[in-house]
């Protein structure tokens, strides 16, 4: 099964429209990071700052693999205007929210424990 068959069973499996899988994978992967990290890296900033890498690094190799047989036949210059939009959209969709959580937590008390 490739990315994109795998992608459109997720799709109908969970009726979720893909923007908002998107989403969901980003802030899954962020918090599942976070947990795991949370065995290996003591220092929080490090563990947040490692685990909006991965969070990055997946959303890249999502679109990666979107446009694989484009990129594999014509290069990344092959590319259209439509999809490199379209690929921006969904990294924008899958990263905003964990970076906003990055920001929230290096940058304000919201998520201190202290009163």
């Amino acid at each position: 099964m490739d990315f994109t068959t795998f992608k459109i069973v997720i799709i109908k499996i969970t009726g979720l429209a893909k923007d908002a899988l998107h989403i969901y994978v980003g802030i899954g992967v962020y918090l599942l990071c976070l947990m795991l990290f949370r065995l290996v890296i003591k220092k929080q900033h490090i563990r947040s700052f490692t685990a909006l890498m991965v969070v990055t690094c997946i959303a890249l190799l999502g679109e990666y693999l979107d446009n694989r047989q484009t990129i594999g036949t014509l290069g990344i210059t092959g590319l259209n205007s439509n999809e490199v939009a379209a690929s921006i959209h969904d990294l924008i969709n899958t990263c905003l929210v964990p970076y906003v959580l990055y920001a929230l937590h290096k940058w304000t008390t919201i998520f201190s424990a202290r009163p």
